[in-house]
């Protein structure tokens, strides 16, 4: 389903950092945000679209927990989706993320997990961040204005 607010707000922006909130909307479809995740990531992976996402390996680990527990059979399409969405890059945890994300959990007390999330994208140029969290554009927008950090559940 189309978002044209969604896209108004992305813009004209070519890079977005996905958090896991935003890959669980996709993968689930009954969350309210499902439809939106769908759309984003389906401009991510749509040629004619300049939109290119990045995922942290954080969230790549996170993505991977639900089929471990609870349906092993799932883990190999869960890998795959991440290693090989069209226009989806991995981005590594070095020491200068590790770095990054302690100097956000000390500015902003999030939890390490999301700043290492945070960071990664950051480090990365992600001109846009996306999460199902509020509380990231909340507390780091003041701090990192030149990015658009935008919230899903404000465009349901």
């Amino acid at each position: 389903m189309p978002s044209p607010q969604l896209d108004a707000a992305i813009g004209e922006r070519q890079s977005i950092l996905l958090d896991t909130s935003v890959l669980i909307a996709f993968y689930t479809p009954h969350e309210l945000a499902h439809s939106l995740a769908s759309h984003v990531l389906g401009r991510i992976e749509a040629q004619g679209d300049a939109l290119r996402g990045y995922v942290s390996v954080v969230t790549a680990s996170e993505m991977l927990v639900r089929p471990l527990r609870g349906q092993p059979s799932a883990t190999p399409y869960t890998h795959e989706f991440i290693d090989r969405f069209g226009n989806l890059t991995l981005l590594p945890v070095d020491l200068a993320v590790a770095l990054q994300a302690a100097t956000l959990r000390a500015a902003a007390r999030l939890r390490t997990p999301d700043a290492l999330i945070i960071a990664s994208g950051l480090l990365a140029g992600c001109e846009v961040v996306l999460s199902n969290d509020a509380r990231w554009r909340q507390r780091l927008q003041p701090l990192f204005p030149q990015f658009r950090w935008l919230y899903l559940g404000d465009y349901l």
